[in-house]
């Protein structure tokens, strides 16, 4: 808050005290009104803006001059972050200049980076991180969850979603889930796993903060039951996944927020297993996941809830509630294991302080959850097994819904303003958890700094076909002694949406794929030592 907003109010103050009590009583609400407008309104995020970038290729040295705005004047952290190749963001403890803790705002700024000698230029990107001390308000994401956009999304998803029973929406609906969080500026680090000789993704999109080592996972599988149209399970959890990607991703936080959905999750965990297994990198640290699985099922009358055989004994306080509310199926379930506990408290927290009338009914299981089965059953089970927190929000599955893994599974059995305040509860949990920070950043244009530095040929590559739906062919004859070219795929604002190593072909032919991409214009660039070579191609279809 500036000066002159303090010497507003206390001329205000001034002004209200010469009245009589009650003239004074709604001054005086009315000035603690005015103090939350102006510091709801003055709490944007600092930023970086105007940089400037100079190189000297012979000592590899980036220099960054930039502006530094905060609006209130505070103080800011400034990092810089280097991405190699289809790494995560990290932070550079080498940069020099006005970056760190303690960097007051203002004009002609500067940050010094010597590159590595072992970094290829051409496979990094930089950007420039800033953030201060205020925090964003966790109320305002969770206000943001949009009824009609969870309805549109399960209008996309559902229809059965099985590799032997319906390949083609499976495959509609994974490309659906891509685009998606491409169009939300997420960083894609899809997985593939084989099953029968089939490869599957696992569609995992970041959103790359300040801690980039530190992954806050939520998922909803995309796949569903083999003769089932899937709107529950689990057209509902990839739903919420969504949801949560479209309003998070305008937002930082100080760990990465990775929006996952497994695949072959009915076919017995496939996905989710292979990720556990071969997906997660030495150097990262699972905070937790969120896994939804059935969000949507709801009844407020009697008798729609079956209490599983044994829970009685096993969650005798639990059993107790549903009885006396008359076994109606009218609260979410939220099961942990051991492990878990801290994530399962922190869901219940959030639930009660940003979501006060969903009813929640938390299930606390010992050890990895053995003596309850029924709660085994969904991607959540890899990560207990293997040490990780992780929870299970669940409507119930068969013990509510009779439409579970039946062609009955339709969107019009869905309570839309029941999945609402889950998908709510969702945020404000994985919000908590990712630790939400007042951040903005500024990505660094390195194309047209090096690109001077190289020979451009004159002749363009010929691609086909032109236009493209999902796969194009190119042929490039090489000219120096390099044994890899280098592929970038830039679209119509500059940016480098795809960018690796190709090892040359004899024959100079080339196959790309381009899947993953939405549709638009786009220049195909290939790199090889100092000379570079450029064509442009569209892609329609999707």
């Amino acid at each position: 808050m500036s000066k002159q907003h303090y010497d507003d109010i206390l001329r205000f103050c001034k002004f209200a005290f010469k009245y009589n009590q009650a003239m004074r009583n709604f001054l005086l609400i009315s000035f603690f009104a005015i103090i939350c407008s102006l510091t709801n309104a003055q709490n944007q995020a600092p930023s970086a803006s105007q940089v400037e970038t100079t190189f000297d290729p012979d000592s590899r040295t980036f220099i960054f001059n930039y502006n530094l705005t905060d609006t209130e004047g505070d103080t800011c952290y400034v990092v810089l972050q280097q991405k190699i190749g289809t790494d995560a963001f990290y932070n550079v403890d080498q940069a020099t200049g006005d970056v760190g803790s303690g960097i007051i705002p203002g004009n002609n700024k500067s940050i010094t980076y010597n590159v590595p000698t072992s970094v290829d230029l051409h496979d990094i990107k930089l950007r420039i991180f800033v953030y201060d001390r205020h925090t964003p308000s966790i109320q305002e994401m969770v206000d943001q969850v949009d009824i009609d956009k969870l309805k549109s999304y399960l209008d996309s998803i559902v229809g059965r979603r099985h590799y032997k029973s319906n390949p083609n929406h499976l495959i509609y609906v994974a490309n659906y889930v891509n685009r998606f969080m491409i169009q939300n500026g997420l960083s894609i680090g899809h997985q593939f796993f084989k099953y029968n000789n089939i490869d599957f993704p696992n569609l995992i999109g970041r959103h790359e903060g300040l801690n980039n080592q530190n992954l806050c996972l939520i998922n909803g599988h995309y796949d569903s039951a083999e003769f089932s149209p899937g709107a529950d399970d689990n057209g509902t959890g990839l739903a919420g996944v969504l949801e949560a990607c479209r309003i998070m991703h305008n937002y930082y936080f100080k760990n990465n927020l990775q929006f996952t959905s497994f695949g072959n999750e009915e076919l017995g965990l496939i996905g989710s297993i292979d990720y556990v297994l071969n997906g997660i990198q030495p150097n990262q640290n699972i905070k937790g996941l969120i896994n939804y699985e059935l969000l949507g099922y709801y009844s407020d009358q009697p008798n729609t809830q079956i209490i599983p055989p044994g829970f009685e004994l096993l969650f005798p306080a639990q059993a107790t509630q549903i009885i006396n509310n008359q076994n109606r199926g009218d609260f979410i379930v939220n099961t942990g294991n051991s492990t878990s506990v801290p994530l399962l408290n922190m869901w219940n927290a959030a639930s009660a302080q940003y979501v006060p009338d969903l009813k929640v009914m938390a299930f606390p299981l010992p050890g990895n959850g053995e003596i309850a089965p029924i709660l085994r059953r969904s991607d959540h089970v890899p990560f207990w097994d293997k040490g990780y927190q992780a929870l299970m929000i669940t409507d119930g599955a068969e013990t509510r819904n009779h439409n579970y893994h039946t062609a009955n599974d339709k969107i019009e059995t869905l309570n839309f303003e029941f999945m609402t305040k889950v998908v709510k509860a969702g945020i404000a949990t994985l919000a908590t958890l990712a630790e939400p920070i007042n951040a903005s950043v500024q990505d660094i244009d390195l194309y047209n700094v090096l690109k001077t530095k190289y020979i451009q040929r004159p002749e363009s590559i010929f691609i086909y076909p032109n236009p493209v739906d999902e796969v194009f062919s190119f042929t490039y004859r090489g000219i120096s002694s390099e044994n890899t070219i280098r592929i970038e795929i830039i679209n119509t604002s500059g940016q480098v949406v795809n960018n690796y190593p190709l090892d040359k072909n004899p024959d100079g032919s080339y196959q790309i794929k381009t899947t993953h991409l939405p549709s638009g214009t786009y220049i195909l660039q290939i790199i090889e030592g100092k000379y570079i070579s450029n064509g442009r191609f569209l892609i329609t279809g999707k």
